[in-house]
């Protein structure tokens, strides 16, 4: 959360430098505004500086500096951070947003802070007020993911919908929502969510810089599509959904163990244990059961002496 806030700040204080290219209406107080801020600037001592603009926000519900006045204001969170003082950048964010609630720098402070404190259930109350205030995409989310933190399933789900009714296109909110269903079993819920990611990510402009961070939530999401698919014995649409998470993460050991299952059901021994073979050589968190199950197949078919050992090697190759 914390780049995709610095990239909005980013753009908010290059828009604000640019509104008198386009003409922007001036407000008829523009100049005690644009004098009040620049007072603000000229100030060195953080802490005159932060009762300025303080007195800024308070004084003007909205103004055409605004980006300015909170790019200078978040400048402040910095010296902060350095220090440790978690509970001093909290009431300093608390502060700017009850004047200016959608902030994202400030929610993003205080949401940091909150979090270094250890305090998830003040984060809860103060975002839940937030939103009351001022509903907004940044703020269900921060909620959100309070909620998340303390495995509160349940409200965690409803703010992240919540999210995307502000939001959309938001793929990690989809991501984490189907995550979360799968983490309380609820596996057609799991698939909505990461079939929304999905759509997400194809209507998204292609960035090389996410490409191999897309990738994987893709590997994700077609997982989780697959194994809803499984627990009800639609075969082919796990098997096609497993697959096509292994294009995207071929070293997913989960996919390759639920392959397994597949092939086997559908009578294929050998793709099956290869499959099997294949998550047991990756070492992840399935490699012990599709160990067991590659033993299991190869007693059932009367395997030969040697013959795992074979398997296991071409499993080595295949996803080295």
């Amino acid at each position: 959360m914390k780049s995709i806030v610095s990239q909005v700040l980013v753009l908010g204080t290059c828009m604000a430098g640019v509104s008198g290219v386009f003409g922007f209406q001036e407000s008829d107080t523009y100049g005690e505004e644009f004098d009040l801020y620049t007072k603000a600037e000229q100030e060195t001592d953080q802490a005159k500086r932060r009762t300025i603009l303080l007195e800024f926000v308070q004084t003007y519900q909205k103004s055409e500096v605004d980006p300015n006045v909170a790019y200078l204001y978040a400048q402040s969170y910095e010296g902060y951070r350095r220090g440790g003082q978690w509970q001093s950048m909290a009431n300093a964010a608390e502060r700017y947003l009850r004047h200016r609630p959608d902030d994202v720098s400030s929610i993003q402070a205080a949401t940091e802070a909150y979090q270094k404190l250890g305090n998830p259930q003040k984060l809860v109350a103060f975002g839940a007020k937030l939103y009351e205030q001022s509903a907004s995409a940044n703020t269900a989310y921060f909620v959100a993911k309070a909620y998340l933190s303390f495995n509160d399933h349940a409200n965690f789900q409803t703010w992240g919908k919540r999210t995307l009714r502000h939001d959309r296109n938001n793929v990690q909110v989809a991501v984490d929502l189907a995550n979360s269903y799968w983490t309380v079993g609820n596996l057609p819920e799991a698939a909505t969510y990461a079939k929304r990611g999905l759509e997400s990510i194809s209507r998204a402009k292609a960035d090389p810089n996410t490409a191999a961070q897309m990738d994987q939530i893709r590997a994700f999401c077609y997982r989780a599509v697959g194994e809803a698919a499984h627990s009800t014995n639609n075969r082919t649409a796990a098997l096609q959904n497993f697959e096509k998470s292994l294009e995207y993460d071929p070293k997913n050991d989960f996919a390759h163990y639920r392959l397994g299952y597949i092939h086997w059901a559908g009578g294929k021994v050998g793709p099956a244990m290869l499959s099997f073979a294949k998550s047991f050589v990756l070492n992840g968190p399935s490699s012990k059961d599709a160990r067991t199950q590659l033993n299991q197949l190869h007693r059932q078919q009367g395997g030969r002496a040697g013959q795992i050992s074979v398997i296991i090697r071409q499993a080595r190759a295949a996803v080295k």
